[in-house]
C-alpha cells in the first residue's frame, strides 16, 4: 500500500488561501485552520447539508460518503459538489467555497428603547493627595495611601492585588503622591493612577449569544451608553446550536479551550471597537458584566459544559461569578472586575436573569410573559409571587433543522 504523504496542500478559492494539513482531516477542519468560515449548522455531523463546496481536484479527496449521496442532488454531484464535513483530504486538492456556504454577517438590531435606571456602580474613583514619607513618618506606602482614603472618604479594610502592590511604590513617587485610587465594592483597590482621573469611569455590558455577541460601553458616572458594537459569535464554526458545540467538547475535550478562546477574542474585539468609537482607552473600563445562556456561560468561563447535555442536566455553578479581568484575558483594566450573572438551569442562563432584571417582571402584580427570542429562546412567566422559566431551540427550528 502506498504511504500517504506526511503533509498535503489544500487551496481554497476564490480566497487564494492555502494550508499544509495532515491527510485524514476534513475540508471543514482545514477551512478552520485557514480562517475560512463555512456554514455547519449541525456542527459538522453531516445532517444539515449546508457546508457544500466544489472540489476542483476531486482526486485529492476520499470517495462520496453515504451522507453526501443522500444530501447532494445528482446534478450537484456531477458538478463536483462535496460536503466539507464529510469529505476527507488524502492528497493535494483545490476547493472552491461558494458564497451560499459561507458564514456571512447578518443584520442585527443592537439598540432599542432605553429604560431609565438608577445607576449605582460597584467601581468608584477617589482622588487623594498623600503625605510624603519622612524620617518622622515611616508608614508604609500602602498604609499611607489607605489611611488617606480612610481619613477623606471613610474607606476601611481595603485590599490590593499583589501585582498592583508591586508597582505601587513607583506609581506613588512618579505621581508626586497625587493619585486616583479605583476601588471595587469598597473593599478592593483595582487601579492607582497619577493625578485626578475621577471623570474617567466606564463599564461594559456583554451579551454572549449563541449566534452573536453584543457589547454596550457605559459611562458609569451617569449611566449613558456611549458606544455599542457586535460581531458574529465565532464559535459558530463548531455548530450553530448549543448541543452541536457541546458535542464537540464531549468528543474532544481539547476543543473546550478553542471555543473558550474564540469567545474571549471576540469580546476583546468588541471592547476595542467600542473604545475607538468613544475615544477612550481600554484600561478606562473597570468592570464588565457578562450574560449568556448556560452553555455560553460555561464556555466563557472555560468550564466543561458536558454535563449540561447529560441527565440530570446540572450546571457547574448557579451563583454569580466575580473574577479579575486578567484571569480571563479580557482587555480592560487588568485588575478590573468581570461579573457574570447567575444561571437558573441547564439551558436557562444568565441572559434570562438579565431579562428578569430589565423587565422587572418580578415586581408585576399581573401575570406577565417575557420572551427572549434567539438561537436559544428563554421564556419567563409569572409575577411578584412566583416565576417559571423554560427554554427552546428556536434557531434550529426556524432554520428547519429539527
Amino acid at each position: 500500500m502506498r504511504k500517504l504523504p506526511r503533509k498535503v496542500q489544500i487551496v481554497f478559492e476564490p480566497d487564494g488561501l492555502r494550508s499544509n494539513v495532515n491527510p485524514g482531516v476534513t475540508i471543514l477542519e482545514a477551512a478552520k485552520i485557514c480562517g475560512i468560515k463555512i456554514r455547519s449548522e449541525c456542527g459538522g455531523h453531516g445532517f444539515c447539508g449546508k457546508c457544500k463546496v466544489i472540489a476542483k481536484t476531486p482526486e485529492g479527496l476520499t470517495s462520496l460518503s453515504e451522507r453526501e449521496k443522500e444530501l447532494l442532488s445528482n446534478q450537484e454531484i456531477k458538478k463536483g459538489y462535496r460536503l466539507a464535513c464529510q469529505a476527507y483530504i488524502k492528497g493535494n486538492t483545490v476547493i472552491y467555497v461558494p458564497e451560499e456556504s459561507r458564514i456571512t454577517k447578518r443584520k442585527t438590531l443592537i439598540e432599542g428603547v432605553m429604560q431609565e435606571v438608577e445607576i449605582s456602580p460597584l467601581v468608584e474613583k477617589f482622588y487623594i493627595i498623600i503625605p510624603k514619607p519622612s524620617l518622622q513618618d515611616l508608614r508604609t506606602d500602602f498604609d499611607r495611601m489607605t489611611e488617606s482614603l480612610k481619613d477623606i472618604y471613610n474607606l476601611e479594610g481595603l485590599e490590593i492585588p499583589l501585582e498592583l502592590l508591586k508597582t505601587l511604590p513607583l506609581k506613588l513617587r512618579d505621581a508626586d503622591w497625587k493619585v486616583t485610587a479605583t476601588i471595587w465594592n469598597r473593599k478592593r483597590i483595582i487601579s492607582v493612577e497619577p493625578g485626578n482621573t475621577t471623570q474617567k469611569l466606564y463599564g461594559i455590558a456583554i451579551d454572549i449569544g449563541t449566534s452573536k455577541i453584543i457589547g454596550y460601553l457605559v459611562n458609569l458616572l451617569g449611566g449613558k451608553v456611549v458606544a455599542t458594537h457586535f460581531i458574529e459569535n465565532p464559535q459558530i464554526i463548531y455548530g450553530e446550536d448549543i448541543i452541536s458545540r457541546i458535542s464537540h467538547v464531549m468528543k474532544n475535550p481539547q476543543t473546550l479551550e478553542e471555543i473558550h478562546s474564540l469567545a474571549i477574542k471576540a469580546i476583546n474585539e468588541i471592547i476595542l471597537k467600542c473604545c475607538e468609537k468613544a475615544g477612550i482607552e481600554q484600561t478606562d473600563i473597570y468592570e464588565a458584566v457578562v450574560v449568556g445562556n448556560t452553555a455560553m456561560h460555561h464556555f466563557f468561563l472555560n468550564i466543561n459544559p458536558k454535563y449540561l447535555a447529560l441527565s440530570p442536566y446540572v450546571p457547574a455553578i448557579g451563583n454569580s461569578v466575580n473574577v479579575e479581568a486578567r484571569e480571563l484575558k479580557i482587555n480592560i483594566c487588568p485588575h478590573g472586575n468581570v461579573h457574570v450573572l447567575p444561571v437558573i438551569a441547564d439551558f436557562v442562563g444568565a441572559d434570562a436573569v438579565g431579562d428578569i432584571l430589565a423587565t422587572k417582571i418580578f415586581e408585576a402584580e399581573k401575570i406577565c410573559l417575557t420572551i427572549d427570542i434567539g438561537t436559544n429562546t428563554e421564556i419567563v412567566l409569572g409575577n411578584k409571587d412566583e416565576l417559571f422559566t423554560t427554554s427552546c431551540a428556536s434557531g434550529p427550528a426556524f432554520e428547519g433543522m429539527h
